[in-house]
This record gives C-alpha cells, sequence and structure tokens, in this order.
C-alpha cells in the first residue's frame, strides 16, 4: 500500500470534555502539515463526539463506533485505520509542541534503524 500521507495522528478519546479541542489545536497548528488526524471515540457521553463530528478540517477523520471497548482496542483500530508512513499517538489531554512532528519524522527519515521515538 502506498502512504497517502506521512505522519497519521492518532487521538483515542473518552468524555475528554474541552481539552479535546486543545489536543485538536496542537495538532492543527502543527509546522509539518502531511498529516492526517483519526480521533476515535470509546463511546463518549460529555459531547466531545459531537465536537469531534464538527471538525471541517480534511484531514481530520473521526471514527466512532458508539461502543466502549476501551484504550487496547482504540489504539489498535488506530493502527489499522492509519494512512501514514509514521505513526504518532497522544491523548486527548496532551498537547504538541508545534514542531514536534517535523522534528520526529527528521529525525525517523535521518535515522532508518530507528523503530520508535517519544517525548516528554
Amino acid at each position: 500500500m502506498t502512504n497517502r500521507v506521512s505522519v497519521t495522528i492518532g487521538i483515542p478519546f473518552l468524555n475528554p470534555g474541552p481539552m479535546l479541542a486543545d489536543a485538536v489545536r496542537s495538532v492543527l497548528a502543527q509546522t509539518h502539515d502531511d498529516w492526517e488526524l483519526l480521533l476515535v471515540d470509546d463511546g463518549s457521553t460529555d459531547g466531545s463526539l459531537a465536537f469531534a463530528q464538527g471538525i471541517t478540517e480534511p484531514r481530520v477523520r473521526c471514527i466512532s463506533d458508539g461502543g466502549n471497548r476501551g484504550l487496547v482496542h482504540r489504539l489498535n483500530q488506530i493502527a489499522m485505520l492509519a494512512q501514514g508512513g509514521y505513526l504518532a499517538r497522544m491523548d486527548a489531554d496532551d498537547l504538541m509542541h508545534p514542531s514536534r512532528i517535523e522534528r520526529q519524522v527528521e529525525f525517523l527519515d535521518a535515522n532508518p534503524s530507528i523503530d520508535v521515538v517519544d517525548t516528554a
């Protein structure tokens, strides 16, 4: 399969409240712009699913099956749906530094023997 984007960013969420909007804004502010964002709901009841479904940015996909299957299931789901050459994950209450993806992609491209990078 040919990758459609360089990076898939996956955020699984369950009732994150307003923190999800901040997490999404931090993705939208990335200096590297060849990404897709997968927002994967795990049965939220706090209105966060409606927020995610209302995002009109074409690089953002919202996935929901209405169930509560747990974090591991949702992370595996993200990995299966990812179209990027790299996969980045974050929690719904995290914020990304604006150059996180750019710096990680540059590092991974320059070091093909490295499989995983992490940030504080």
